[in-house]
């Protein structure tokens, strides 16, 4: 792999979340299952059919078990008259590359990416699942090198779909544009896997594009703008 130490500008990221109104991302007791409505899930397909691809961390692929495929025939439609292949690149983000090929996710008629470590990278050598393993810890882990590489393959519009872990480390990175967040109208409880799971974190100024009610459902819209980078995280 290369290790080039400049890397293209980075795609425009955005993240398309649901959470509680406690703001949790799922019950603790069903990890996996979605909390939003099916209206959520159409809202969620609509915008993964405008990205180029989709990053998410490896516990959302563990407890799924798929990646975010594109299943309305007429998005697929509206993609392929852009020129854009059926099926936006899924990348899961796993700095251990710890991954059960018998996963759903690796049977499915879709091109795949990993962004891991060198001994992650190691898990897979030889391996033809992934069409790119990105290595990350240069030597430590460096989000806008592998931004920039995610561009390099023609990436310029990236969906961020969770868990919180990764979207927290985007956010410390100043690496979220934008955010669409659905409010789901539960509680789910402090054992619940949370948006934010850090102790402490420096908020980025957030305007509010539109807030547009849906059922009891409310879909927030916000561009986000940054002040100092504290640091970052990774997933396992």
């Amino acid at each position: 792999m290369s290790r080039e130490t400049t890397s293209p500008q980075r795609p425009q990221t955005t993240a398309i979340l649901a959470v509680s109104l406690d703001g949790k991302l799922a019950s603790a007791s069903a990890q996996g299952d979605r909390i939003a409505s099916a209206y959520d899930f159409q809202h969620l397909e609509e915008h993964v059919a405008q990205a180029d691809a989709v990053l998410f961390g490896a516990t959302t692929l563990r407890l799924g078990g798929t990646a975010m495929r594109l299943q309305s025939p007429s998005l697929i439609q509206q993609r392929l008259r852009a020129g854009k292949p059926p099926q936006p690149l899924q990348i899961v983000c796993s700095a251990s590359g710890d991954l059960d090929l018998a996963l759903p996710f690796f049977q499915q008629p879709i091109p795949r990416a990993l962004v891991t470590t060198e001994t992650g990278q190691a898990r897979w050598q030889g391996s033809s699942a992934f069409d790119y393993c990105w290595c990350a810890d240069r030597p430590h882990w460096d989000w806008s090198w592998v931004l920039g590489q995610i561009a390099t393959v023609g990436i310029q519009r990236l969906a961020v779909l969770g868990g919180g872990h990764l979207f927290a480390s985007l956010l410390q990175v100043q690496a979220i544009d934008e955010l669409w967040l659905t409010v789901c109208p539960l509680m789910l409880g402090s054992s619940a896997p949370s948006l934010m799971p850090l102790k402490e974190c420096t908020s980025p100024t957030m305007t509010l594009v539109s807030a547009v009610p849906v059922g009891d459902e409310v879909y927030l819209h916000y561009r986000l703008g940054y002040g100092e980078d504290k640091g970052t995280m990774i997933e396992t």
